[in-house]
C-alpha cells in the first residue's frame, strides 16, 4: 500500500519536470466524472479531478470519486483515488473528436475499511467543446470494468 501511494505521488511530479523542459501552458483543467462499474458486482461513482499538461501530447491528473458498489449481495459505500497519465492523439484540436489512451494507479476503499491498490488502463474519446466544457466518454479497466462520462473544462489552446 505504501509503495502504491509513493508511486501515485511520483506520478504527480511528472508535469513539473516536463514543463521545466518545454514551454507549455500549465493551466490546470478541472473535471467532473460520472462512472458506472460493470464488474465485479456493479455500482456507480461520481467524482472531481484536476489534470495538467505534461508536454503537448500528455496529461497527468488526479481524480477522487465516491459512490456505491455491490459486493457480497449488498450495496457498500466506496471511495476511490486515481492518478493517471493520458496520451492525446489530437492535442491541437484539429478534429472534432480526439482519442486518448493512458494508464495509472488507483486506491479503492470500501465501507468495511478494506483498501486495495489498482493498476489502471484507460481509453477514451473527447468530443467537441460545449461552451466551456469538453465532454468525454471513457472506459477504464482496473478494479473492474468502468465506463464513464467526463466533463473537463476547456483549455485556452488545444485540448
Amino acid at each position: 500500500m505504501r509503495s502504491l501511494l509513493i508511486g501515485a505521488a511520483s506520478l504527480m511530479l511528472v508535469p513539473g519536470v516536463v514543463l521545466a523542459q518545454q514551454r507549455v501552458s500549465a493551466t490546470p483543467q478541472l473535471e467532473a466524472r460520472f462512472d458506472g462499474i460493470v464488474s465485479p458486482g456493479g455500482g456507480a461513482l461520481a467524482g472531481v479531478g484536476l489534470n495538467v499538461r505534461a508536454g503537448w501530447y500528455a496529461r497527468v491528473g488526479l481524480a477522487a470519486s465516491v459512490g456505491a458498489m455491490r459486493a457480497s449481495g449488498a450495496w457498500q459505500a466506496t471511495q476511490r483515488l486515481d492518478a493517471t497519465a493520458r496520451f492525446l492523439f489530437d492535442p491541437f484540436a484539429e478534429g472534432r473528436r480526439a482519442f486518448y489512451a493512458g494508464a495509472g494507479l488507483g486506491v479503492q476503499r470500501s465501507a468495511s475499511g478494506e483498501v486495495r491498490g489498482l493498476l489502471l488502463g484507460i481509453i477514451g474519446v473527447e468530443g467537441p467543446p460545449r461552451g466551456r466544457m469538453l465532454p468525454s466518454l471513457e472506459a477504464t479497466i482496473g478494479g473492474g470494468a468502468r465506463f464513464g462520462v467526463v466533463l473537463r473544462s476547456t483549455r485556452p489552446q488545444g485540448r
